[in-house]
């Protein structure tokens, strides 16, 4: 089933204050608000990646974090509807964060969910 897929990274965060279970956490409260409002659910899956000098190859001590949502495919929530509680989710939390800087990545992609036999 097609649907799309979105990654924001999060840039520039202390890693020695800012934990995947604290942006987790962040997240969860930001993701319920806007389901109370919408009724839309926006999960996501935290996960730390690190940054490495292209000079030398090592690791330059800046902690990346991604969040990586799916829209559920074949739900009645439209992709349009979908990017706009997404978007509430994101402000919420980077407000939270202290606007640091990030990116967005936005993919169409092909998924197929396996039920349990």
């Amino acid at each position: 089933m097609e649907t799309e897929r979105y990654s924001i990274s999060f840039l520039g965060l202390d890693p020695q204050y800012y934990t995947t279970t604290m942006i987790g956490d962040i997240w969860d409260v930001a993701a319920e608000k806007v389901y109370e409002e919408t009724g839309i659910s926006v999960s996501g899956e935290i996960h730390d990646r690190y940054f490495v000098n292209e000079e030398n190859g090592e690791l330059n001590g800046s902690t990346v974090f991604m969040v990586e949502s799916t829209r559920v495919p074949g739900g009645i929530v439209t992709e349009a509807n979908y990017w706009n509680a997404y978007r509430s989710v994101i402000e919420e939390v980077r407000q939270k964060l202290g606007n640091p800087r990030m990116n967005l990545t936005i993919e169409e992609i092909d998924i197929t969910y396996f039920e349990r036999i």
